[in-house]
């Protein structure tokens, strides 16, 4: 994390991984590219965006907007969207909202079914679902996606993982899982609880509620769950 810059969030590939349920090699390939043959030249698949931090990394990183981007790019794949589709979504959104990350922006937040659905449908091309699909796609899958997201400005600025009480905030602890209330990490929490044998001694060394403590604890195994499924 030392290229890590305050303010932005910083997310290796394994964590964004563990938050979102997506393998680390699946997002290096949405935010960095890839390259392939296929019994022919070698083809090379440029990003999906570019990501906050750039491609010039010793150990690549994603920033708390690439992270949003990235749930969303996950819903819609889960929603059979193709990533040629996609790659044209975000570049159309990108021109309509004037922003590189336009996933996690405000006017995608409030005018997303417009941009997805009446600006999509004039791409055309045989990898766009028919209009019934791309709305029960965006009804199902994207609009949860962007329900439990604060936003500060034009973008995204927290994500509340559980319930309102576990939340990233890239402002905070650069952007890892914490405890809202208190500031102290998830993961800081589950560790203790193992070591102590118990929320409420726990709770009394962080000096935070015990319901805190356990949302810490539901949530790691939540993000646990979410990478093994």
């Amino acid at each position: 994390m030392s290229d890590a810059i305050y303010g932005i969030g910083a997310y290796s590939l394994t964590e964004a991984g563990r938050l979102l349920g997506v393998s680390p090699s699946t997002l290096r390939h949405w935010l960095f590219g890839y390259r392939y043959h296929h019994h022919g030249p070698v083809t090379e698949q440029q990003p999906l965006w570019a990501s906050q931090y750039g491609v010039d990394q010793d150990e690549p990183l994603l920033g708390f907007r690439d992270l949003i981007e990235a749930r969303i790019v996950r819903g819609l794949r889960s929603g059979g969207i193709g990533l040629q589709t996609i790659r044209e979504c975000l570049l159309r959104a990108s021109e309509l909202v004037g922003d590189d990350h336009p996933f996690s922006t405000r006017l995608f937040k409030t005018d997303g079914r417009r941009i997805f659905l009446d600006e999509m449908a004039g791409l055309g091309g045989g990898y766009l679902l028919d209009l019934k699909e791309r709305q029960y796609v965006f009804r199902v899958v994207v609009e949860p996606s962007l329900t439990n997201l604060d936003f500060d400005s034009d973008s995204a600025s927290r994500w509340w993982l559980l319930k309102r009480t576990i939340v990233l905030d890239p402002a905070r602890s650069f952007g890892q899982p914490i405890v809202a209330e208190s500031g102290v990490s998830t993961a800081r929490l589950a560790q203790a609880v193992e070591a102590e044998g118990s929320v409420a001694r726990t709770a009394q060394i962080f000096e935070i509620k015990p319901a805190l403590v356990r949302d810490a604890i539901a949530f790691e195994r939540q993000r646990i769950n979410k990478l093994a499924a």
